[in-house]
Order: C-alpha cells, then structure tokens, then sequence
C-alpha cells in the first residue's frame, strides 16, 4: 500500500487533487438530477462559494491518520506577535487554532504528529525558537493526546441536518448573509455528500504530461487503498457550517458507554467522536459538535442527560465561536506530508543518479 506513496507520479497526483485542481462542480450532473436549467444551477453554485458556504471539491487525503496516527489537542499560551501568527498558519502539523482565553492560556491547537515522541521535539522547538515560554517563565501546556484510530465517528458534514432543520424552522435562515432557498440547500447537501463532483481527468492529464487513462488509473488505485476517498466539498471550517459554535467535549461514561455512544453517533450535532483519552484523567470520549447559539447546546446536553441519567458523569466544556477561529486548514496538513513525501523521492533520484555517475 505506502508503495503508492513511493511513485513520484502519484505524489504529484495526490499534490493536485488534494488541492483540488482538477475537481469540478459538475453542473450539467447537478441540473439533470435537481431537474433545473443549467444557468440557474449555476448561479446557486457559484453563490454557495461565493459567500464562503462551501470551499471547492478536492479530495479528502485519508491517509494522514496513518502517516500522522498521533492527534493532540492542547491548550497553551502562545506569544502574540507577527512571527507566532506566521508559525501557527504555516507550520506542518497545525490543523487548526483558536483564539482563547483559560486560565494562562490563550490558545487551543490541534495539530497531528506521529508519536509522542516526535510531539514533544517539535513543542521543544516551539520553546527554542520563542514562541513558547520555558517552564521557568510560563505556565505549563495542557495536552490531550489522542489516537487516530480511536475515532467512532468521522463524518465532518454531518451538521447540515441541523442546518437544514434550523431553516426550516426559521431559526436561521441565511447564512453568511446569503439566504438560503429550497434549491440552494439541496446543492449544498449533495455538495457535501459528493454528489455532482466530476474530476477533470484530461486537465490534470495535461498538467503532468501523462495519458488520460493513466490518470483514471491511479486515482481508483489511491481511492481502492484508502490513501483518498470520494471528492467532496467540505465547510470552511471542515466540521463546523458558517455561523456555528463549535463545542469540544470530554465526556466521562460511567455506565452504559455502548448505548451512549450509539447515542452520540447518531446524532446530527455531532461530527467527530475519539475514544481513549490520554492526558486528562477520567474522560473516556472527545466529543466535537456543533449549534448555533451556546443556548442551544446547553438544552442539547441537558436532554442527554435526562436521557441517561446517571450514565453520563463529568462532562468538560469548550466553547469554539467563528471569530475565535484563528486557523483551520484542512488539507494544509496533508499537502505538507505529500510535499515531503515528493522531496523524499527526489533526493533518492537524486542519490541514485549520483551513483550512476560514480
């Protein structure tokens, strides 16, 4: 399987369709389906990404919970100036940071790695270029770490449920100041389930100097080994539709955890669920959902309780608005372990050129 993600081509592949160059809004699809004019299609379309509803198709990279199967949410206090700010937009493994204020710290990160061990050289890093103070001058991190294969439930578009019913309940009825009608929440659901996504075989074809077919070819290998899955367009903020709070749960279970967490996995709130906490102790479950006032979450966890009462012990809350969002780029992390991955292969090109001439 990681052969694949030894062939320069496919790096090069991966590189273009995890950014999304070459994955299209198929609007003839869309039009056929939704039995609307193209040119009205269109419109809608080009709304939804205008008013930042929906980034464009690309393809999910799957495979960076094996390259990166060490996930850790941590609070810390970073400095703020112009080279912090630099560091938490372009720096490898950061998914994603809020502004936030606990205690001493003033951020939460969320960033992937491949052990605890390559965590901790990169925090000691952290600490030696300055962004973070030493143990002598600050307050210490508090760090979660969690596996990637605990995850019970990923399904970051799950939320448009509650989207969907907000507006039709007249609750919430635009977003981001665009109105949303019947047909433009249609598109957006089977944007989000990768419906009416077509890949340009021919335009990334002619970008790597290859046969269309090759193409063809190495996507359904890539796809068959769970390295990329189906296209997608995904919300700005991955799990988190425009205009809603994102809430990070611990959870602590103290009985009945099968039939609580079935619970949680159906529900529309929730997009992801991480078991085995490490770090915090008593918390069995990561919980990160989503609402659109903290109003309504609070009346969302008190019929959980009252659901399962006694089942559900300590349960600690963040509270994650829009403009507390400093940064969340979902491919960024994937494109930087592709990128690496192609520099690999050039200096054992390059190695093995050298020898050729000696």
């Amino acid at each position: 399987m990681t052969d694949l993600l030894d062939d320069d081509l496919n790096l090069k592949l991966l590189k273009l369709i995890v950014s999304g160059e070459g994955v299209e809004i198929n609007i003839s699809q869309l039009s056929k389906i939704l039995n609307k004019h193209r040119n009205t299609i269109r419109e809608r379309v080009n709304n939804l990404l205008e008013y930042k509803i929906i980034n464009k198709p690309q393809y999910p990279f799957s495979w960076l919970f094996k390259e990166l199967p060490l996930m850790v949410i941590s609070k810390t206090n970073f400095m703020r100036d112009e080279k912090t700010k630099y560091f938490i937009e372009y720096d490898d493994p950061i998914f994603a940071a809020f502004f936030f204020k606990e205690e001493e710290y003033n951020t939460l990160m969320i960033s992937f790695h491949k052990d605890i061990c390559s965590h901790q050289k990169w925090r000691e890093n952290v600490v030696n270029e300055g962004l973070l103070p030493n143990r002598e001058e600050g307050y210490p991190s508090q760090v979660i770490y969690l596996g990637t294969g605990c995850f019970v439930k990923y399904n970051p578009s799950a939320p448009i449920k509650i989207v969907e019913q907000n507006i039709k309940d007249g609750k919430h009825l635009s977003i981001n100041d665009y109105e949303m009608d019947d047909l433009s929440l249609k598109i957006l659901k089977m944007l989000l389930r990768g419906e009416g996504i077509r890949t340009n075989e021919s335009l990334i074809a002619k970008k790597l100097d290859i046969h269309r077919r090759t193409v063809e070819r190495r996507i359904e290998n890539l796809r068959r080994e769970r390295i990329v899955s189906k296209p997608v367009c995904r919300f700005p903020r991955l799990i988190v539709p425009p205009e809603y709070i994102l809430v990070l749960s611990l959870f602590q279970i103290k009985k009945q955890q099968n039939i609580v967490l079935k619970a949680l996995k159906e529900d529309s709130h929730v997009s992801w669920i991480i078991k085995a906490v490490t770090g915090i102790g008593g918390y069995d479950l990561v919980v990160f959902s989503t609402f659109y006032k903290v109003e309504d979450h609070l009346e969302w966890q008190e019929k959980l309780d009252q659901r399962f009462p006694s089942c559900i012990g300590a349960v600690k809350n963040t509270y994650l608005s829009p403009a507390m969002t400093f940064s969340i780029d979902p491919e960024y992390v994937s494109l930087c372990i592709i990128k690496n991955r192609l520099s690999r292969t050039y200096g054992k090109k390059l190695l093995e050129t050298i020898d050729v001439i000696r």
